[in-house]
Parts: structure tokens; sequence; C-alpha cells
């Protein structure tokens, strides 16, 4: 169980992730380039007592996960984008996790719709002792019955402090997965929904920005100087959490490519759906409880 302390930190962290996304819908518009959009988040974030728990995703279309906007790319948000802005807040290694999609003006209506009401459907289903399948069978449900898919092979995860993805996947589809959701565990409950047209899959692309280090030290005698000091660096600023580029020096960035290579930094590439069918993502983290669940977000 939680002690009063943790709850503390993850409610701090919940009420900051809200008031942000909160503010998304007024970020996000036609001709605006993403990185502003990505920063904008991130020192809100920062503003209002948090930290950002992994670099803010802004994903286009077909782009489902993983993408966060770089200083040499150019991202202007095209006319009718389905835009997904995907935060997370780190309190004291506590961490809250949530998203939002913006159609402009008004695009891909009932997708986001679906992947709402699938969220909100779910979130009913818990509490301590039901399976994660029967919430994926919820989920599955709500958005078939739009007519669209669930992206089968990405999942809502358990959350532990410092540890973004870890422990019991949630499934966005029926499986005959038999764990249970534990009382006192928060997990982020977080749909993604394709067209009829759309495979349900998404896939991994050449383009990676987002990264993780190793927090295991038996890398270390393989390093060369400045590479074991950059690797302390980021181990430090992090805590293992994702991270990108552009919170690293530039000067960096070539030392950064050689861990990398080195195995001890772990790149996330950006995920898209398979037939560039768009997709739509709804997200909250929740605190399960014996007889429901707490939205932090």
């Amino acid at each position: 169980m939680l002690r009063e302390e943790e709850y503390q930190h993850l409610r701090a962290a919940g009420k900051i992730a809200r008031r942000v996304r909160e503010e998304v819908p007024g970020l996000v518009r036609e001709g605006v380039d993403a990185l502003s959009i990505a920063q904008a988040v991130e020192e809100r974030i920062i503003e209002y007592g948090g930290r950002p728990a992994f670099p803010c995703n802004v994903c286009i279309d077909s782009v489902a996960a993983h993408f966060t906007p770089t200083p040499s790319e150019n991202i202007i948000i095209p006319k009718g984008a389905l835009v997904k802005v995907d935060l997370g807040v780190e309190c004291e290694g506590y961490i809250a996790d949530t998203a939002i999609t913006v159609g402009l003006p008004n695009s891909q209506v009932r997708l986001i719709e679906a992947a709402e009401n699938a969220l909100k459907n779910a979130i009913k289903t818990i509490r301590a002792g039901v399976r994660a399948s029967d919430v994926g069978a919820v989920i599955n449900d709500t958005i078939g019955k739009y007519g669209f898919k669930p992206i089968r092979n990405l999942s809502g995860h358990e959350i532990r402090r410092y540890i973004l993805h870890t422990g019991t996947s949630i499934p966005n589809v029926r499986t005959k997965e038999t764990l249970k959701l534990e009382s006192g565990r928060i997990y982020a409950i977080e749909p993604f929904v394709t067209s009829g047209s759309g495979s349900g899959l998404v896939i991994s692309s050449n383009s990676v920005n987002i990264f993780s280090v190793s927090m295991e030290r038996n890398y270390d005698d393989r390093l060369l100087t400045e590479e074991l000091n950059l690797l302390r660096t980021l181990r430090e600023y992090t805590r293992g959490l994702p991270y990108t580029l552009r919170w690293i020096e530039k000067e960096k960035w070539q030392l950064h490519e050689k861990l990398v290579k080195k195995g001890v930094v772990r790149g996330y590439p950006v995920l898209v759906e398979k037939t560039g069918a768009p997709v739509a993502q709804a997200e909250h983290t929740v605190i399960v409880l014996e007889d429901g669940c707490e939205v932090i977000t």
C-alpha cells in the first residue's frame, strides 16, 4: 500500500499534469511548430512545480507514439491534423502520465470520441482484483461500437517510482491474461484508436529521438572517461526516465551516439500506424483502490 507521503506526491504530479493537459488545446493550432508545443508543455510543467517525466510527445495523424520534436526538424501542424499530446509529470520520482488528442479544426471527431469513451468506460471497471484483460475487453468493445479498431500492440502500463513502464500491462484488446490489478498500484490507462480501415498495429520507424539510460553499473568499465562522465550526468539528471537530445548540450550529441552504440543508452523508435491510418489517444493515470480507483490526472 502507498504511504500518505507517496499519495501526496502522486496527487501533486497529477494536479500539474491535469492543469497542463487542459491548456494543450490552446497550444495546438494549424501552422504552429510542433517543437514550440513540446517546449511550452515542458516549461509549464516546471513552472507549476514539477519536472517532465519524459519528453512531451507531439504525434500527428498516423504517428502514434514516441515522437518528440527536435530543433533540427521543422514539423508544422498541418490543416486538418489529428494531434496527440502525451505528457508526464514527476514529483520526487512519482509520476503522472496523461494524453489528449486535438483535432484541427474538428477533424476525426468520432475517432477522438471513441478514445475518450474507451478510457472513461475502462476507468469505471477498475478496482482491486479486476483482471487487466477485462479492462482491455471494455476498451476493445467500446472502440468496436464506433466501427474503429484499437491498436493491439500498444497498451497501458503500471508505473512505479522513477519507472514509467513496469509490471502489469493494460491491453487495449481482449486477451487471455489472468493478471489482476492490485490495490495501491498505479496504472496509466491509454486507449489508442485507429480507423476501421487501419491495421490496428503500429510499426517502428527509423526515427529515434527519445532515449533512456541504463542504471546498471556493469557497463561502466567499457567506457572512456568522457563517455562515463556523460553517462553519470544523464543518470543523475534522469534517474533512468526517458529524455531527448534537445535536453543535452549539442556538443555532447556525438558522444551520446557512442553510448547508444555501446548499448548503455536505449533508443525508442517513433511508432506509426502500419497502413498510415490516423490514430487517436486518450490517457489517465489511476491509483487502484479496493472499491474503485482514483484518477489523479
